[in-house]
């Protein structure tokens, strides 16, 4: 006999379910079908869950290989900018502005100008910009509480879902 999948175990055991009004099996018959079925279900639900922790172990380790390459890419992009404020200062100093290489061009180049602020300093109003405040976005704490209290609330309802909860 072949495993059968979760969707067929649960047919199965629907059809059984469905038997047990019926006359033509005796009881014992039906309640031991059931019985077995149940086990393979278990069973079958076991492995499901083995498999769901398995990705999610995979995914943590994923999710924590990928911070620590952004943290080693960060430090890598630090270090480029640091080498290359290097080269800038030692360029100034000795006042050359061009180096022709085969594979580039390395030019020193003048910044346009930029508006430094010093600490401190009172910018007049007529110069400051406003960020623009979030959207309003529904509090579903208060529309809850109010719910839970028997007020009316259109377009909002209280929902209990079920979710799969795997211990150890």
């Amino acid at each position: 006999m072949t495993a059968l999948n979760l969707y067929e175990l649960v047919a199965d055991f629907k059809a059984v379910e469905a038997l047990e009004s019926s006359d033509d099996l005796p009881e014992q018959v039906i309640r031991d079908t059931l019985e077995g079925l149940t086990g393979d279900l278990q069973v079958k639900a076991t492995n499901i869950c083995k498999f769901v922790r398995n990705l999610e172990v995979n995914a943590e380790a994923i999710d924590e290989a990928a911070k620590q390459m952004q943290a080693r890419a960060n430090r890598l992009r630090k270090r480029a900018e640091s080498v290359k404020s290097y080269l800038l200062f030692n360029l100034q100093a000795t006042g050359i502005t061009r180096i022709e290489a085969p594979e580039f061009v390395i030019t020193v180049r003048n910044n346009p100008e930029s508006v430094r602020i010093l600490e401190g300093a009172q910018i007049p109003a007529e110069y400051l910009v406003a960020p623009e405040p979030p959207a309003p976005r529904p509090d579903k704490t208060a529309i809850k509480a109010a719910l839970k209290a028997g007020k009316h609330i259109d377009g909002a309802y209280l929902e209990a879902g079920q979710r799969i909860e795997i211990k150890a």
